[in-house]
């Protein structure tokens, strides 16, 4: 009887359908849009403390995504690659035979670990295998890119270094930021100031500039801590270095004095780029520099500035009737001094983008170098070249660097990047002149692409005009035995040596040619 008042009552009830159960879509009021989807997972109630548990948290988000999702872990944060150089340098003297020419085959490996975990973080190594199968196996102290020639035959092409084989340590750096507002990029990194194509007066962070017909920059990188602040609503970056190469160290290593500091800031105003700069550090004296870049209709116009004490640049005074010959002989009219003041080494020029054809442009370019450090006739370079020695006293780097010692200085250059039925060559024809010597180097370079990864790069020079200068540098055979004598007065037994390694420099600069074999894998 119990049993059967149990179901009559069941049977009464109104079964609950399966909204009711496990719910389902709200009926849209009359003036709703389209109404969004439903969320599989039921929302559940904050728990009473007013908090928010993750779990609920993440149930009522939706999808849970993993670290490598949201690219907070990448799966492939550490890449692994490498650049091959391989060339063939040739290199003929005026006066010689063919046969005589000289030839170096610089083969240079840079390879890379890049390592990202996520965007904010950053690690970069590269390291550098240099080796030319042309020069004896030799092994030496020094881990720096060196030669031994003196004038133009480094000009545009890449020297030897002192040991061979060598290895290098080019890049290892960290890069990461605060709050995506200040990104600091700490250990040794490649950095270049300045706007110009060939004279780069302004880039004081490197031990000396790029050589600008050398299509590989065999410079290493600078141990430093870099801040980068940017303002992106003005297009303005602010950058703040401590340098870590300290000046004239000793076997005891670096103290704190000896860091530097240096400071750029980069403006934009209205078409026009601008940037200031300033570096200081124990041992050198304060330098500081500007460029601007901006464009005037079809043509691109920039200049840099470079503010520095002229005590800086080790001058020579030298009598009115010093000679190429005589020169060495007259050592004791030759006075070595520092200028006071400031030296203002200013380069600047234009480029103006053009079409020849329907489909195909070219870029003229003029270029000038005023260097008050120069020197104004080719006797003065011979003896900016071996007065240093006798004086006891170091000149500045740049005075040291290829088509940096003249005083004025221009340039020009017709580029073709593709030309007509070969859109996949590039061509660029440049000549570089020292108005002081006068002398000048033409020369070609053509390029291009095969087999997708593989650049083909051949290029020739011819040097003209004036010899004794820094294009054409020559020593007559008084002066290579002048040089001879006194290497023997002061190390006996050096003079033959001296003789025999100065010998080749009788006879100026005449034709470089070369050709450039370089794969990224």
């Amino acid at each position: 009887m119990i049993l059967a008042v149990l179901a009559a009552l069941a049977l009464t009830q109104t079964r609950p359908d399966d909204a009711d159960m496990f719910g389902g879509p709200e009926e849209p009021s009359v003036d709703a849009g389209v109404s969004a989807p439903s969320v599989l997972v039921p929302s559940l109630p904050l728990p009473s403390d007013g908090g928010v548990s993750q779990d609920i948290d993440q149930l009522n988000s939706g999808p849970i995504l993993s670290k490598f999702d949201s690219d907070e872990v990448k799966s492939d944060s550490l890449k692994v690659g490498a650049s091959l150089l391989m060339s063939a340098q040739l290199f003929w003297q005026e006066g010689k035979e063919f046969k005589q020419g000289s030839i170096n085959t610089p083969f240079i490996l840079d390879t890379y670990i890049d390592g990202r975990p996520n965007d904010r973080l950053r690690a970069f190594a590269v390291g550098r295998l240099q080796f030319d199968p042309t020069r004896p196996i030799s092994t030496g102290t020094s881990t720096t890119t060196s030669t031994s020639d003196t004038g133009s035959s480094t000009v545009g092409l890449t020297p030897a270094s002192a040991t061979n084989p060598s290895v290098f340590l080019d890049q290892l750096w960290l890069r990461f930021d605060v709050a995506r507002a200040v990104y600091f990029t700490v250990g040794r990194q490649k950095v270049r100031w300045g706007v110009s194509r060939i004279w780069y007066p302004t880039d004081f962070l490197n031990s000396q500039p790029r050589d600008a017909l050398n299509p590989f920059d065999v410079r290493l990188g600078v141990n430093m801590i870099k801040a980068h602040m940017p303002i992106e609503s003005l297009g303005w970056n602010f950058y703040a270095y401590g340098l870590l190469d300290g000046i004239n160290l000793t076997g005891t290593g670096e103290t704190l004095e000896q860091l530097g500091g240096a400071v750029r800031g980069e403006f934009v105003l209205g078409p026009a780029e601008l940037s200031v700069s300033g570096v200081w550090q124990k041992g050198r004296r304060p330098r500081y520099a500007a460029d601007i870049s901006t464009s005037l209709g079809p043509i691109d116009v920039y200049a840099e500035a470079a503010f520095r004490s002229a005590a800086d640049f080790l001058k020579f005074r030298t009598p009115d009737d010093l000679t190429d010959t005589n020169f060495l002989s007259r050592v004791g009219d030759i006075e070595a001094y520092r200028p006071s003041g400031f030296f203002v080494q200013l380069s600047g020029g234009l480029s103006w983008q053009f079409n020849y054809t329907d489909k195909n442009t070219g870029i003229l370019g003029v270029e000038y170098f005023y260097n008050p450090a120069g020197y104004q006739n080719p006797v003065e370079y011979q003896v900016q070249t071996f007065m240093p020695s006798f004086v006891g006293q170091r000149p500045d780097p740049i005075q040291q660097v290829s088509l940096y010692g003249g005083r004025h200085n221009i340039a020009i250059s017709l580029t073709a990047p593709g030309i007509p039925e070969f859109p996949w060559i590039t061509v660029n024809l440049s000549n570089i002149v020292i108005i002081n010597d006068p002398a000048g180097l033409t020369r070609l370079d053509v390029s291009f692409r095969v087999l997708t990864y593989l650049t083909v790069q051949v290029f020739g020079s011819v040097f003209y005009g004036q010899t004794g200068g820094q294009l054409r540098f020559k020593l007559s055979d008084q002066v290579i035995n002048d040089v001879a004598s006194a290497s023997e007065a002061t190390s006996p037994g050096s003079g033959a040596g001296v003789r025999n390694n100065l010998r080749t420099l009788r006879y100026p600069a005449l034709v470089q040619a070369g050709v450039l074999l370089r794969v990224s894998i």
